[in-house]
């Protein structure tokens, strides 16, 4: 803002001037007597003598044009020294309304004064005021960091100003797991966590314009960069800052990111394709595992397109119903018979053909589309089990955005009640990371759908985060032992010794086990020596169209397959 200063001036403080305007009245009133006196001398000179009476009235009419012309003078100066103020507070007002940076300097210690005092610190306060405004509209207000639209305003400058021969790089950093740190620590543990690897960031950087986002996200650009310099050098760097532990809540915590990197100008010209690059290239760090980081690749841009454009097609998919359930059989080896069948969800994409869960649900999930799926693949996995002869169940899987919904039991409800199938005839199935994401909700909503008679499975057992634990926590009523468990039966390694110790806690507390992805009869074998109560796999079947369910178990249910898995 321009600065403009006005200076208050005048004769003195208030008070004098008071007494200076009287003097002068007090001036005029005296010098209005000795005319006055004069005139009556003059009138008795003109008595006496007509040419002695001329010149008092001459001399009269002098002195009262020179009283008349002091009066004049000494007000227009004393008028001065209080209005001047006056004028210069109204022109620093409008300075003011104009947001130009005015102050008015003290030239004196009376009521002038303390009103030009008082107009600076007003002053003063409206520009603390702006400039803490300002501050918070740039900046985030938990890490004191810049924010986005900061970063953005600097990215933008950096690419302008830049020479030929430099490069400005822009590092994207998601912090992994992030969610589980407020929700099992709670939400001041995980601003303290924002807060040190903000600090941290700062510390490790100090080249880096870094900012942070959103909730979790941060960003860093370093620019000047020469043309030949070095970037998986910073790529490193910037990882590093991830590498010591953090205290919170008075326990020692990891604390790892996924990084994107994007370099300009071979990756963007301006800010929103940098930034746009960085993030595909995060995305695709976390694809690979987390905890690492990736450069933006032109192909990257290719596949954020099909993504979106699968995006597009499954919303439209949902919209239509256009999705398909296909079973696979669960045998018991205790029992020696069918037990239910598990529905796993397809879509029959009109241009790429069938697609397996394991390509578009993890779309699903990041899309926040998987509620509307999981609530078809529910009402159709009941209304289609309905017409099995009793008492053979379906299994279906729901996801962990399915479980942090409140709505989840309400929904099972309804699918129970439209299709006439018995609450115990429906098994739902949740992975361990699933549990993981908000065990206190989790567990509330397993509880909830075990008190509906709903039997309760925890799906690829030995995968996710603290599987001891969690049987510890909840009553489940099937463990369903991790494929890749089995794999090993058929390999010179500890597989044995791993399915016993499952099998045998499970059987501890009272829990069914089943075995998946069992393939090969020597599996089977082993199984059913360890005591594994179920199976599941292509050595019975594979998935099957609903169509052909009943065929199934008709033809397959026979004697004859028992005697077949008994061999």
């Amino acid at each position: 803002m321009a600065s403009s200063e006005h200076s208050v001036t005048g004769f003195g403080t208030l008070r004098s001037r008071i007494a200076g305007a009287l003097a002068v009245v007090f001036f005029f009133l005296v010098a209005t007597l000795l005319v006055l006196l004069a005139a009556g001398f003059a009138t008795i000179d003109i008595s006496l003598s007509s040419g002695m009476g001329i010149a008092s009235a001459v001399l009269i009419a002098t002195l009262f044009a020179l009283e008349l012309v002091l009066v004049i003078v000494f007000g227009l100066a004393l008028a001065r020294t209080i209005t001047r103020p006056v004028a210069d507070l109204i022109r620093a007002t409008r300075h003011i309304a104009k947001g130009r940076k005015t102050r008015l300097p003290v030239g004196s210690g009376d009521e002038f004064g303390r009103l030009a005092e008082s107009f600076n610190a007003m002053v003063d306060a409206i520009e603390a005021r702006e400039q803490r405004i300002a501050h918070a509209a740039l900046h985030d207000g938990l890490t004191g960091l810049p924010n986005r639209q900061y970063f953005v305003e600097q990215l933008e400058q950096a690419l302008q100003r830049r020479q030929p021969d430099e490069q400005v790089l822009v590092a994207y950093i998601d912090l992994d797991d992030f969610k589980m740190v407020n929700d099992t620590l709670g939400h001041a543990a995980g601003d303290k966590l924002l807060c040190d690897v903000s600090a941290h960031l700062r510390s490790s950087l100090p080249e880096a314009l870094v900012a942070r986002l959103s909730g979790d996200e941060f960003a860093a650009m370093i620019h000047g960069l020469a043309a030949d310099a070095d970037v998986a050098k910073f790529g490193a760097r910037i990882q590093s800052c991830f590498a010591q532990d953090i205290i919170l809540a008075g326990r020692r915590a990891e604390v790892a990111a996924s990084i994107g990197i994007a370099v300009g100008p071979n990756d963007g010209l301006d800010a929103t394709i940098l930034l746009k690059n960085a993030d595909l290239a995060l995305y695709r760090a976390k694809q690979q595992g987390k905890a690492g980081h990736h450069f933006f690749e032109p192909s990257l841009d290719e596949r954020a397109r099909h993504r979106r454009q699968l995006e597009a097609d499954l919303r439209e998919a949902i919209r239509a119903g256009a999705f398909e359930l296909h079973f696979q059989p669960l045998y018991s080896l205790t029992e020696e018979r069918l037990t239910a069948f598990e529905a796993l969800v397809r879509w029959p994409h009109p241009r790429l053909g069938l697609i397996g869960p394991a390509d578009f649900i993890p779309l699903a999930e990041d899309t926040g589309l998987i509620a509307e799926i999981g609530e078809w693949v529910m009402h159709e996995a009941c209304a289609q089990a309905s017409s099995w002869p009793e008492p053979l169940a379906v299994a279906v899987n729901l996801s962990s955005r399915q479980f942090l919904s409140p709505a989840l039991p309400s929904m099972v409800v309804k699918a129970l009640a439209a299709s006439g199938l018995p609450a115990q005839r429906l098994e739902v199935e949740i992975t361990e990371s699933a549990l993981a994401s908000n065990v206190e909700k989790t567990l509330e909503t397993l509880h909830a759908l075990q008190g509906l008679g709903v039997r309760i499975a925890l799906d690829d057992f030995g995968t996710g985060y603290s599987s001891l634990s969690h049987l510890r926590l909840f009553p489940f009523d099937k463990l369903k032992i991790d494929q890749s468990f089995v794999r090993d039966l058929a390999r010179e390694t500890n597989g044995h010794a791993v399915i016993r110790a499952i099998i045998t806690l499970a059987e501890a507390l009272g829990i069914e086990t089943l075995a998946e992805g069992v393939e090969e009869a020597s599996q089977l074998a082993v199984l059913r020596q360890e005591g594994c109560r179920q199976i599941q796999g292509f050595l019975l079947s594979r998935p099957i169209v609903g169509t052909e369910v009943s065929h199934f178990i008709a033809d397959r249910g026979s004697r004859t397959e028992v005697i077949r898995l008994r061999a």
